[in-house]
């Protein structure tokens, strides 16, 4: 089996299994697979593929409920990545103040100043991963100041060897500063680039179907090695 055969049963095991998870979020949720489908649909040239991604996107609005973790890995804050992702990189055209509105609202909840977790996937670098993708290069709501600097501040506090958290702090400073820099879409690059393909042929039992080390994350890693 070819990589483009693997690619064809990744898209096609996705679409079978992808409405039936209760997880909307990045890592492991609707919100990867959806990257995955974009992604593919460009790859393929087959709009099919970027038509079954907007019914996940509808699906994942509809899921959305007040009580959403703000997190990234699997929760608010990578949803809202996931879509600032989609209209910066013109899968989608759309205005994200408006589509994001609600989600900056229940992110913006968070008091960053008491958060001591610095991981992405439940602490401060995921929250700034999100805040970055919203604000970098574009005006940003007044709302966001304030937190932007907590932010940063927060992510200070960190160990000296944590040079993730230190650049962070330093992309948002400049932010702050309104010096040019990174929007971190190229977040997804980084993540992807990590993933380690085993044995290709075999991945289907026993993965989840998100972009950590799951089917939708294998088929966007077999999609950036041909890019390379």
């Amino acid at each position: 089996m070819n990589k483009h055969e693997v690619l064809q049963r990744t898209a096609r095991y996705l679409m079978l299994h992808s409405s039936f998870t209760s997880n909307i979020g990045l890592f492991e949720g609707k919100m990867g697979i959806i990257l995955f489908f974009m992604n593919y649909s460009r790859y393929t040239k087959c709009k099919r593929y970027e038509k079954f991604a907007g019914e996940l996107i509808d699906e994942i609005y509809a899921e959305i409920h007040i009580d959403c973790s703000p997190n990234f890995g699997n929760g608010l804050a990578g949803i809202g990545w996931g879509m600032e992702y989609l209209i910066r990189n013109h899968f989608v055209k759309a205005d994200p103040d408006e589509v994001l509105k609600a989600l900056d609202n229940q992110i913006l909840e968070r008091d960053v100043r008491r958060v001591k977790d610095f991981s992405m996937e439940n602490g401060l670098k995921g929250i700034a991963t999100y805040v970055i993708s919203r604000c970098a290069g574009r005006e940003y709501s007044c709302i966001f100041e304030d937190y932007i600097i907590d932010l940063a501040q927060a992510l200070q506090a960190s160990t000296p060897d944590d040079k993730e958290s230190f650049r962070l702090a330093g992309i948002l400073q400049d932010i702050i500063n309104k010096n040019e820099t990174s929007n971190e879409t190229d977040f997804l690059d980084r993540f992807i680039a990590k993933i380690r393909i085993k044995d290709p042929l075999n991945f289907i039992v026993g993965r989840n179907l998100g972009i950590r080390g799951g089917h939708a994350g294998i088929g966007l890693k077999m999609m950036q090695e041909e890019n390379l």
